[in-house]
């Protein structure tokens, strides 16, 4: 890992986002290793992602959803391997789907957060601050975990950055 990056934790065991993509990224293989021995199926998936292990994420995706497919948390990384796998668009289309599905439930925030990371890798900094904004106060006032606000308000910021740079 790198010292000068101030990484946004995950709170999973060797992952970390970068601030620059959004992405989650390994930064500790051994950490990330053993978090995986443990992990359950939908923190396996991301850190297959952040390895760049995108058709490893895919079968595990498609052998939890085989037996469960309404998974929530399943169908959330479901969309970050199709941004993985080049199609970041029907990523977004998946995800804007869900939020109408789960509009105003306590899905919500960690919906309109993904929706943001994807709007922000395909430059869309304008709808990414409007789905990180979102995030932010739905954590808030949800109470959500901390590490999960923090999330949401460096994500919130880095595409307020990049918005302002753009303009």
């Amino acid at each position: 890992m790198s010292a000068d990056i101030d990484w946004i934790p995950t709170g999973i065991p060797g992952l970390s986002i970068h601030p620059g993509t959004l992405l989650a990224e390994v930064v500790d293989e051994a950490a990330a290793s053993g978090a995986f021995d443990t992990a359950n199926p939908v923190e396996q998936v991301m850190i297959e992602v952040a390895r760049g292990n995108v058709s490893a994420a895919a079968e595990l995706v498609t052998e939890t959803r085989l037996l469960d497919p309404q998974n929530f948390p399943m169908r959330v990384v479901d969309a970050d391997v199709v941004r993985a796998s080049g199609d970041p668009e029907r990523a977004i289309k998946r995800l804007r789907n869900l939020i109408e599905e789960y509009k105003d439930s306590a899905h919500e925030a960690v919906l309109q957060q993904q929706l943001g990371v994807l709007y922000y890798t395909v430059g869309d900094y304008h709808a990414a601050v409007t789905r990180f904004r979102t995030a932010l106060e739905l954590r808030i006032e949800a109470g959500d975990e901390q590490f999960r606000i923090e999330i949401s308000r460096r994500s919130l910021a880095a595409a307020q950055a990049k918005s302002a740079a753009v303009r």
